[in-house]
């Protein structure tokens, strides 16, 4: 396979290449490498975008910007980072190896848009916004994520950072299962952050990956259960809520009946984390 490389300096330029050519994009090249070994896109140019620089991660407003080609190892070097976002620390330590997270890129993974990215999972709990040059938009990730391998942007624009919102006074539950321990694809993963008082769900949010074309979340059974004391009955009932909703498909890393079981079941898990005085009863 052929194709032209380009490391260009300037928002324009970069904007302009994309703009001109079936482009891929390459920060990291975790993601991309792999899908130019299975010939599964086959660009005309590949634009580098360290040419532009990395500038710092900044926090502002109970907020964080990540910019374009901060690295996973740049976020866990952090200090502020790893105080004011443990869930995303959990989260990152669990993808790939640390050669891996020495090159891939959080942005990287947002478009990658895979069901299965861990990070992408993470922006949909953390009320994550994207920065879009040379357009200047500012867009819900969700929003911008069309199914696996696909985003809502204009063939000029790219991300140029991220925003994702602190989660204070919340707790947090995580967890991929995969084939493997290490360097692992989830089959299925859960994220859940949680405000309470007085064991009561003032806020909940539940995010589920690799079980559709992209991470699910339902907002109208997140607020159903907000005001409702956490116990065994509502996640019991929160897991078939899911479970009848979720319709995941069969692939070489798992079946859908599996898949469907671990629905619920990853529910049941996360609410034992969550109560800890629970599992001594």
């Amino acid at each position: 396979m052929q194709f032209k490389y380009s490391k260009p300096k300037t928002i324009e330029e970069l904007s302009m290449l994309k703009s001109n050519y079936n482009a891929k994009l390459l920060a990291g090249g975790t993601d991309l490498m792999v899908k130019l070994r299975a010939k599964s896109c086959k660009p005309e140019i590949i634009i580098d975008t360290k040419g532009l620089g990395k500038n710092e991660i900044k926090f502002e407003n109970e907020k964080v910007i990540i910019p374009l080609n901060t690295t996973y190892s740049d976020l866990l070097k952090n200090k502020k980072f790893k105080e004011k976002f443990p869930m995303l620390v959990d989260i990152i330590k669990k993808i790939g190896s640390p050669q891996i997270r020495n090159r891939a890129t959080p942005i990287g993974n947002i478009c990658n848009a895979s069901p299965a990215g861990d990070f992408l999972l993470a922006t949909y709990l953390y009320h994550g916004y994207a920065y879009i040059k040379p357009t200047n938009k500012k867009i819900k990730i969700s929003q911008l994520i069309d199914g696996p391998g696909k985003i809502k942007l204009k063939p000029e624009e790219f991300i140029y950072s991220i925003e994702l919102k602190e989660r204070i006074g919340y707790e947090y539950y995580y967890e991929k299962v995969g084939k493997r321990n290490a360097m692992n694809i989830s089959i299925i993963s859960l994220g859940i952050v949680l405000k309470k008082k007085q064991n009561i769900i003032e806020e909940i949010k539940i995010a589920y990956g690799s079980v559709g074309p992209t991470i699910i979340r339902f907002e109208d059974l997140e607020k159903s259960v907000i005001g409702k004391e956490i116990t065994r009955d509502l996640f019991d009932w929160l897991g078939e809520q899911y479970t009848k909703r979720i319709n995941p498909i069969t692939d070489v890393r798992a079946t859908a009946e599996y898949r469907k079981k671990m629905v619920k079941n990853l529910l049941i898990k996360a609410f034992y984390n969550l109560n800890k005085t629970f599992q001594e009863g």
